[in-house]
């Protein structure tokens, strides 16, 4: 278990900034306006921003000016490709990155067990019996709860959005963390608390694409969930 999946499971919030590209000056902005981790990608075309990135030879160089830039965790999106190999999934944990995330679907099966953690990505069409099950594979490690639809992505956050992140509160054992698919405010924070969800991924529907709106935000809803 790593440090930062320990943090994720105690009472304290968690921030996690999904910045909108592989680049030094974002992370060093969430870095220092208070983020818990940061993610980054490789190998997909993010759907909340259009921006497409490359393989993991392709986006090397970037993420080791990341790694020498911050010391905050760092995780990763793969990709959408099952056909991911050992060998990629091993050069990853060498650079140092502490989790691999990722739809559930997306993930293959022969991935389990070494030294980052896994978490698993559900996405509206999980029942709420497979999200059960996906919770209690023992090397499933955290719940990211996408469960907007992607034509809502960028709307206002409603109270029956709040009802379903209490819901899975209340079935899992896990910790899980609610991603930005929402255009989520910071006033939306003590709500999103008062339902059990803790921790909390912003990303470019909240943060926007530039370093100043990363620091900007990320230090708001630090500030919210400190409140």
């Amino acid at each position: 278990m790593s440090t930062f999946l320990s943090e994720l499971q105690s009472a304290r919030p968690c921030l996690i900034v999904s910045i909108p590209g592989n680049h030094a000056d974002m992370a060093q902005a969430a870095e220092a306006a208070g983020a818990d981790a940061i993610k980054l990608h490789i190998n997909v075309t993010h759907h909340a921003t259009g921006i497409t990135f490359g393989t993991l030879e392709q986006e090397r160089a970037a993420l080791e000016k990341i790694f020498a830039a911050v010391k905050i965790p760092v995780g990763l999106v793969p990709g959408e490709d099952l056909a991911i190999s050992p060998e990629t999934v091993n050069a990853i944990a060498a650079m140092g990155f502490t989790f691999i995330d990722g739809y559930a679907h997306t993930l293959p099966g022969w991935l389990r067990g070494g030294k980052m953690d896994y978490w698993a990505a559900i996405n509206p069409t999980y029942t709420i019996n497979e999200i059960k099950h996906l919770a209690d594979l023992p090397w499933v490690d955290v719940i990211e709860a996408a469960i907007i639809p992607a034509d809502a992505y960028g709307q206002l956050l409603s109270i029956r959005d709040l009802a379903r992140y209490r819901e899975l509160h209340q079935i899992l054992t896990k910790p899980f963390v609610v991603p930005s698919q929402r255009r989520l405010r910071v006033e939306d924070v003590p709500g999103l608390l008062a339902v059990g969800a803790k921790n909390i991924m912003i990303g470019a529907v909240v943060t926007g694409m530039e370093v100043a709106g990363i620091k900007t935000l990320t230090r708001a809803f630090r500030r919210a969930m400190d409140a």
